[in-house]
């Protein structure tokens, strides 16, 4: 396979390589400790798609990115693109329109998911937003987490609820980020496969309201603030107290990534 600085995707378009607080997790695994491959498989007709990660080897990931994508999409014209020592962002509109979607590989998570989304709108894709964003250096046992949504309205979070909060489950972490700026990212430190999203979210008063942008979930309802480092969240799926931490206990923060520009795969 050829490496080169660009993905072209079937529509024609150049698509630029511009390229969390729980012991029982254990120590991280190699993956989460050096880069390595990481893929996304995108069917063109459909704009579903897959995406693997991990330091295993490139092949494997390719194989995987590919077997997720046929699943979802039932399509057979899934075609991979993967990079190595990086991170890559897959962007969509809500309402999928065949070839109207941005994908590219980055040094870090966020600049791959800024360079998806001027791709997907360039495509012509409308309200475009990131549903998939792995690095090579992701946890393999979880989904990679998704960085902060553009936007978001400033002011209209409470000051409180700002920072990144963890909640046990089994086994595990759930693991939410709130912005200043309206927006929020929440992910899964726990084998219990629950989807990773992001979107916009308000608070105050003790009531909030969340809208994810990257899949089909609107939650609303009420926190108690129980100190500077806990919160009582009563919500959908029920409730449960949020503690505040500092640092993924995983991933390292809000944001991965590698310092150097890597190289793209076609």
């Amino acid at each position: 396979m050829r490496r080169s600085t660009a993905i072209r995707w079937a529509s024609g378009l150049v698509c630029a390589a511009v390229v969390l607080f729980s012991a029982a997790l254990g120590a991280r695994l190699a993956a989460a400790q050096g880069f390595g491959y990481v893929a996304i498989a995108i069917s063109p007709s459909t704009l579903q798609a897959g995406a693997e990660h991990g330091t295993t080897t490139e092949d494997s990931v390719d194989k995987g990115a590919l077997q997720i994508c046929q699943q979802s999409s039932g399509a057979n014209d899934c075609r991979i693109y993967s990079a190595v020592d990086s991170c890559m962002a897959f962007a969509k509109p809500p309402t999928p329109v065949a070839n109207h979607y941005g994908c590219a590989a980055a040094a870090t998570r966020e600049a791959a998911a800024a360079q998806a989304l001027a791709d997907c709108t360039k495509a012509g894709g409308n309200n475009c937003a990131v549903t998939l964003a792995p690095c090579g250096n992701d946890d393999v046992r979880f989904q990679s987490p998704l960085p902060l949504p553009p936007g978001g309205k400033p002011g209209s979070v409470d000051p409180a609820l700002v920072g990144l909060w963890g909640l046990n489950v089994s086994s595990g972490i759930w693991v939410w980020q709130i912005s200043a700026n309206g927006t929020y990212t929440f992910h899964s430190e726990a084998p219990d496969n629950t989807q990773t999203h992001a979107g916009t979210f308000t608070a105050s008063n003790g009531k909030y309201t969340l809208h994810a942008i990257s899949m089909q979930w609107d939650d609303q309802g009420t926190y108690t603030m129980q100190g500077s480092t806990a919160v009582m969240m009563s919500e959908k799926l029920g409730k449960g107290t949020w503690e505040r931490i500092t640092r993924d206990p995983v991933y390292g923060g809000p944001a991965s990534g590698p310092t150097s520009a890597p190289a793209v795969r076609r």
